[in-house]
């Protein structure tokens, strides 16, 4: 009894003194209030003493690397101190896709060149004087959350490494990491450049060190010189390389510097999301090698749209730890085959299971290749065969039937569930076709019968063969996988303004939510599932 009743002592004793960890904080605020330049930042307090780091995207409105990167690593889960982030610094650029800001004086176009610095003494914050409200207003960000870090996300437009710029031409700082050399900043910043190139394949992409440190002229080097910050710019390269692989390079380097100042106490590389939230779409938007020019207008629509957030993933981000942080995956337009070779085996197993497991999938083209059941290398999503292969042709030798020429306008007609889910388009219209699946039952037990939403009721061909196969076939289909839905659209509508929003509700109904009257709800089996006429 005796011993029981010590322990009890200092057990209460403990709890009298052992700290109380703090609950970390986030809150939201807006610089340029009122103008036309007016954005957000983001505060996230650990409630525990460490550095203060402020994180810059979209300086240049060009450069969307740098914002969609900031954007995910402001969900980073922070262990110590606090994370100051601005995505999208320069709105009207971004909005715009240029790299200045937009209808400025000359001298005040570039924001990373409107921090200028007085000689004379180091005394006060007064020694920066910024042109421009917008600049103005990030200093004033800056002074008052006065970071012990600054991190400035930026694109180059060449490769730093083995870019020969005309005579009297700057070289491309792309793929670099800029910094103060010194024997503090050198070992931490040949780290961060092993992590970006540990991305890389190609020895002439590679990242390199640039010891000069900031341009004197940006808000990182002002925050260094006049509140005694570090400050640092991570520059990625935009030519010929995909959108997440670019932000996958940035949170590459980010989580480095991070992890070494103790902001974070663990890998972030893979969080890209924010915590799912009813009635907001996290979309999964495949970018990489197999896709094609259409996805420059499909991705727009699910970015444009209020209630969707999009993220670009890369074929080693399609695992399952990533692919868990979002509610539907979309794969494009261009070539199926090679979309699932960039992914892998691997990378279809996390796919299938992504969606088995409640997930949603929209693949439009290439993408309805590739969830059809025909392939070795399909997904098998949809209990679809496709009308392929090569058939003999007189003075012309062995032609595949897939391919019908060039893109084209073909008529559509809606089924009665067609009309459910796609509110607001007409029943019968034209869609642009670029030799999407022409597809059939092909009827495995595995897989549940898909629901034909749309018709194609026309038709275009290079070959005899190819007459009259693809007239009163499925255009569009739905059906389950698992827990989850796949919606598997064949022509591009996303090519035709009036019909986005055949894009739209393809995503909410794959993710279970609703939208226009009905959508929700599964599209019920019918007679109108049928062709007006025998199709092949």
């Amino acid at each position: 009894m005796k011993n029981r009743l010590g322990n009890l002592v200092l057990l209460l004793a403990f709890l009298c003194v052992a700290p109380v960890l703090a609950e970390p904080s986030s809150k939201s605020g807006t610089i340029a209030v009122g103008t036309e330049w007016e954005t957000e930042y983001h505060v996230v307090d650990s409630g525990t003493e460490g550095p203060t780091v402020l994180i810059l995207g979209g300086i240049h409105g060009n450069e969307p690397a740098g914002w969609r990167a900031a954007e995910q690593i402001r969900h980073w889960p922070i262990v110590a101190g606090k994370l100051v982030v601005v995505p999208r610094a320069n709105v009207q650029g971004l909005a715009a896709n240029v790299r200045e800001v937009p209808e400025q004086p000359e001298g005040e176009k570039d924001l990373n060149r409107n921090f200028p610095r007085e000689n004379g003494e180091i005394e006060s914050d007064q020694r920066v004087t910024p042109r421009g409200q917008l600049a103005m207003a990030l200093w004033k960000l800056a002074a008052k959350v006065k970071p012990n870090w600054v991190i400035d996300l930026h694109e180059g437009y060449e490769f730093n490494r083995t870019h020969i710029p005309p005579e009297g031409k700057k070289k491309s700082v792309g793929s670099s990491v800029i910094y103060r050399g010194g024997d503090k900043m050198d070992p931490l910043a040949g780290r961060i450049v092993d992590a970006a190139n540990a991305t890389v394949t190609d020895k002439s992409k590679r990242f390199t060190l640039l010891r000069q440190g900031p341009v004197s002229t940006g808000l990182a080097r002002a925050c260094i010189e006049v509140m005694g910050a570090e400050g640092v710019i991570f520059e990625t390269t935009f030519k010929d390389q995909p959108l997440s692989l670019r932000t996958r390079q940035q949170r590459a380097m980010v989580n480095v510097l991070l992890n070494h100042i103790g902001l974070i106490d663990r890998d972030c590389r893979d969080v890209l999301a924010a915590p799912k939230r009813e009635g907001h779409l996290l979309v999964a938007a495949f970018d990489g090698p197999g896709t094609g020019a259409s996805k420059s207008k499909l991705f727009p629509i699910v970015d444009h749209a209020q209630d969707m957030t999009l993220h670009f993933l890369g074929g080693s981000e399609m695992r399952p730890e990533v692919l868990e942080q979002f509610d539907v995956v979309v794969f494009p337009g261009g070539s199926g085959s090679k979309q699932a070779a960039a992914i892998g085996e691997n990378g279809r197993d996390a796919v299938r299971g992504f969606i088995g497991d409640g997930g949603g999938y929209v693949g439009v083209c290439a993408g309805a290749y590739l969830c059809s059941a025909h392939y070795s290398w399909s997904l098998d999503l949809i209990d679809s065969t496709v009308f392929t292969g090569s058939r003999e042709i007189p003075g012309k030798g062995k032609k595949q039937m897939w391919y019908r020429g060039g893109s084209s306008d073909i008529d559509i007609e809606l089924t009665d569930q067609g009309k459910e889910l796609f509110v607001g388009v007409d029943s019968e219209f034209v869609v642009r076709y670029a030799n999407g699946p022409i597809i059939s039952p092909k009827g495995l037990e595995l897989l549940d019968d898909y629901r034909v939403l749309a018709w194609y009721r026309s038709e275009n061909g290079l070959w005899k063969p190819q007459k009259g196969t693809m007239v009163n076939t499925p255009a569009i289909v739905s059906g389950a996988y698992g827990k989850g839905r796949v919606m598997s659209v064949s022509p591009h509508p996303e090519s035709t303004p009036s019909l986005h929003s055949i894009i739209e509700n393809s995503l909410r109904w794959v993710a279970g939510l609703k939208q226009g009257r009905s959508a929700a709800k599964e599209p019920s089996k019918a007679k109108s599932e049928k062709p007006a006429k025998a199709g092949v």
